[in-house]
């Protein structure tokens, strides 16, 4: 068993070194003909949430302690009900490949938190579009890996959900984006909250 641990942990160091950060997105990205300068970045925030570690571990099955997860984390306000709401992006071998690692996004409904979306294939950071959808502002994603042709997809709000996989969702055609970039953490250099 100790042989198993190794073996991923080297599989997982190899991965990290390969792509230069773990399921990190390059804000220029491979299509040169999507601007981005209008995007303002965030940091994620630092302060661990017992009640988020609870809900993102229910929602992806997780073991606190026994996975080896990390996690970043933003509050943003996507349907303008001044009730902020919670995006993670996950960082560890359980949740991770190669093209990219899990999120989830959550309401907060009488101080609980709902699970709207989970997320595969995300990599930082999310842009968070001042376009909205069904009322809930759009999401640009960066995608490549994984025999993926890189480029940028947007992810509309439903009226229930945003779509969980983002390589399938429809590319960003050229032009310039304006919103909020979340998890822009340099993750090679910033570890996430352990959980």
């Amino acid at each position: 068993m100790k042989y198993i641990h190794i073996l991923i942990l080297v599989v997982f160091i190899v991965f990290f070194s390969y792509t230069g950060s773990i399921g990190s997105a390059h804000p220029n990205g491979e299509n040169s003909e999507v601007d981005v300068s209008d995007v303002t970045y965030v940091q994620s925030e630092t302060k661990r949430d017992p009640m988020l570690e609870a809900a993102f571990s229910k929602a992806f099955d997780l073991k606190k302690g026994e996975d080896h997860i990390q996690y970043y984390y933003n509050h943003i306000d996507l349907n303008d009900d001044q009730q902020p709401e919670t995006f993670v992006y996950l960082v560890g071998s359980p949740v991770c490949g190669s093209g990219g690692c899990s999120g989830a996004l959550f309401t907060n409904q009488n101080g609980e938190y709902k699970l709207v979306t989970t997320f595969s294939l995300l990599r930082s950071p999310v842009i968070i579009e001042n376009e909205k959808t069904n009322g809930w502002k759009n999401m640009i994603m960066y995608v490549s890996g994984g025999g993926i042709k890189g480029g940028y997809k947007r992810l509309r709000f439903d009226g229930k959900t945003y779509p969980s996989n983002p390589s399938v969702q429809p590319d960003v055609q050229k032009g310039k984006i304006s919103g909020v970039g979340t998890f822009n953490d340099d993750i090679s250099k910033k570890e996430g909250i352990p959980f």
